[in-house]
């Protein structure tokens, strides 16, 4: 989410060629600091306010605080909802005073509107929603950075069949458990899979890295999974990639626009397989997305399908060719998400 927004203030910037017109401002959680925080409220036209998912900071009361002076200042408020349901119940409860006093919500994807609008808490704020389409936040750049991790999963691939790669944050959310089965599943067809998660855990109120560890060890699929943890650049995460076969994605609701892990790995030239979207009305706002959907970029399955019919997808992709399948021109989705960014503040 920092990434998302750094860039999309520099590509605002850019965009009316007045770097000064949008100011990007960072919450320390220090009392000294909020004097100036509210000045700079009061100078404001609009405020926007955005929320980590994955580094959750223990700081509650400052954000509030700031929201409830652009209010009572009579600013403009706006708030980037990256996610709804799929958040603790105790961030739902944090964030929906920013739902319920925003003028208007940027979302980014259809999903997370109806999940807002089905919330008895918030449901109204549901009609202040806009879509914004996703860019990618993570490009391909032009050199690779060769590191000991990729030359540990080198190493691993040299005894498997198959090499099976996930991206991004690992919780509850995405579901990554269920990835374990799959690879349990593929040896006990004789097919030796290794799992690589390019990712690190997220610190959260379920214990999800101790269930998945716990998991790990009762399949004894312990010299067949990697993770990674976090990957610090670029460089190195597109090195990692290419040691992959086959990127897998099984999302409980089906593939949503905002999922920018998805988006990222369209862009390695590596087969994707994701579960399928509720409905193709989930696009309608992205048209990057929706060339790549139509060009056959990802491989989906139903949200339901048992194992074997996920491993069956993953081996069939990774036959298929992804060569002539159209590359992310990622300028042209920045300027669509800004567009879209303007037009909505």
């Amino acid at each position: 989410m920092e990434t998302f927004t750094r860039t999309l203030v520099a590509a605002l910037a850019a965009r009316d060629h007045d770097a000064a017109t949008y100011e990007l401002v960072s919450v320390s959680g220090r009392w000294r600091d909020v004097p100036a925080l509210l000045h700079r409220i009061a100078q404001a036209d609009r405020v926007v306010f955005g929320f980590p998912l994955v580094a959750w900071k223990r700081m509650l009361v400052t954000p509030l605080v700031l929201l409830l002076f652009a209010w009572a200042a009579r600013r403009r408020i706006s708030t980037f909802a990256h996610e709804w349901t799929g958040l603790n119940w105790l961030r739902r409860l944090v964030l929906s005073p920013y739902l319920l006093l925003s003028h208007n919500i940027l979302v980014l994807s259809p999903l997370i509107r109806r999940q807002i609008a089905a919330d008895p808490c918030v449901g109204g704020a549901a009609r202040k929603c806009i879509l914004v389409p996703h860019p990618p936040t993570v490009r391909r750049p032009q050199a690779r950075a060769v590191t000991d991790t990729a030359r540990s999963i080198e190493r691993a691939a040299r005894d498997a069949d198959l090499v099976i790669g996930h991206f991004g944050a690992i919780y509850h959310g995405k579901a990554a458990m269920a990835l374990l089965e799959v690879c349990d599943h593929l040896r006990g067809r004789g097919i030796r899979a290794l799992m690589v998660f390019i990712g690190s855990f997220t610190q959260s109120l379920d214990d999800y890295e101790g269930k998945f560890r716990a998991r790990l060890r009762e399949l004894a699929l312990e010299d067949q999974v990697i993770v990674t943890g976090y990957v610090s650049t670029t460089e190195e995460v597109f090195a990692l990639f290419e040691r992959i076969g086959v990127f897998v994605f099984l999302f409980p609701e089906g593939l949503t626009a905002r999922r920018s892990s998805v988006i990222t790995c369209l862009q390695s030239n590596r087969p994707v397989v994701v579960s399928a979207p509720q409905s193709r009305d989930e696009f309608r706002h992205h048209q990057g997305l929706t060339r790549l959907i139509d060009a056959g970029a990802l491989s989906f399955v139903p949200r339901s399908a048992p194992v074997a019919e996920i491993a069956d997808r993953l081996l069939a992709a990774v036959a298929q060719s992804t060569d002539t399948l159209p590359a992310i021109d990622a300028d042209a989705w920045w300027a669509a998400t800004t567009d879209a960014t303007c037009a909505a503040l």
